[in-house]
């Protein structure tokens, strides 16, 4: 086992911090390497930025894949579900970790459920999916756009600023905050974004040892999982600022995907299933390619045309 040691690049924040220390600590487990962390500034720690507005895709992810790059790290963290859909040319995902809780919960000032807030309640969320269901199971609720850290989201809502707000569970479980959740929304509710609650860890693509040392951390399930999730991304072109979202489970070889694509400016949606039978858990193009099946279904649906005609 080489005995080098490695740079883990990593956001500032509390949960980027807690999950990048999560896989410093396996990998050192595994392999007995020292890892150093360099903490690196992102464009999407700016709050004054728009998600659904952002000019370029993967505000969180740039940097650190610049710093990757450059050399001056070896390895970066992300939470799966903020990387852009299509691969970066020169870095590769080496590991999938198991994944966290996939779903999304309500964190409300008085321990009040979706159902129970009282009409005109100020929600807060920066998702377009997120916001596309809220509206629709309560849309006598105000929707605001809300950004930061998990802790300084929940600091807004103890303040008042906020009577509740629609976060991860797996960042809430992650950061020890899993006892403010007032309510975990069903997969019928709220479909979560494709790959949420899982991470990525990345290094260069020419780095054949390091990329044997994290294939350790692999999670095998929530790689093939994930991988199908993803795709239903590549398959319908899908943006920041776009309402989407996709669940894939996996038991017995077979693979089980669902997604869902809401208007941004009314309440549409539409939900596509597809399953596939005889997938190894290795079978990644099994995976990708029943992602693009659903994708195509849901992009003939009256809203997915609507959608695609506008990109036009």
């Amino acid at each position: 086992m080489s005995d080098r040691t490695l740079v883990l690049g990593t956001r500032g924040s509390l949960l980027a911090t807690t999950q990048a220390r999560a896989v410093a600590q396996s990998l050192n487990s595994s392999t007995g390497l020292e890892i150093r962390e360099l903490i690196i500034a992102t464009a999407g720690d700016d709050p004054a930025i728009s998600l659904a507005q952002a000019a370029q895709p993967g505000l969180f992810v740039s940097a650190l894949r610049s710093a990757l790059k450059t050399g001056d790290v070896d390895l970066i963290v992300h939470s799966y579900k903020d990387l852009p859909s299509l691969p970066e040319p020169g870095i590769v995902i080496a590991a999938v970790p198991k994944r966290e809780d996939y779903r999304d919960g309500l964190i409300s000032r008085d321990n009040l459920t979706l159902l129970e807030l009282p009409t005109g309640a100020k929600i807060g969320t920066s998702s377009p999916r997120r916001a596309a269901r809220i509206r629709h199971i309560r849309p006598d609720l105000k929707l605001h756009p809300m950004r930061g850290n998990v802790d300084s989201r929940l600091a807004k809502i103890a303040r008042g600023e906020f009577d509740a707000a629609v976060l991860a569970v797996a960042g809430l479980n992650r950061v020890g905050c899993a006892m403010k959740i007032s309510e975990y929304f069903t997969v019928d509710q709220l479909l979560p974004a494709p790959a949420q609650g899982a991470l990525a860890v990345e290094c260069r693509s020419d780095d054949v040892e390091l990329i044997e040392m994290l294939s350790l951390l692999e999670d095998p399930h929530t790689r093939v999982t994930t991988t199908a999730e993803r795709a239903v991304l590549v398959g319908i072109s899908a943006t920041c600022a776009t309402a989407i979202g996709a669940l894939a489970t996996y038991s017995d070889g077979i693979l089980h995907l669902v997604a869902e694509l809401s208007a941004t400016d009314g309440d549409e949606h539409e939900r596509s299933f597809a399953s596939q039978s005889e997938v190894e858990l290795l079978d990644l193009l099994s995976a990708h390619t029943l992602g693009l099946s659903v994708a195509a279904q849901i992009m003939q649906t009256k809203l997915g045309l609507r959608i695609g005609s506008t990109r036009g």
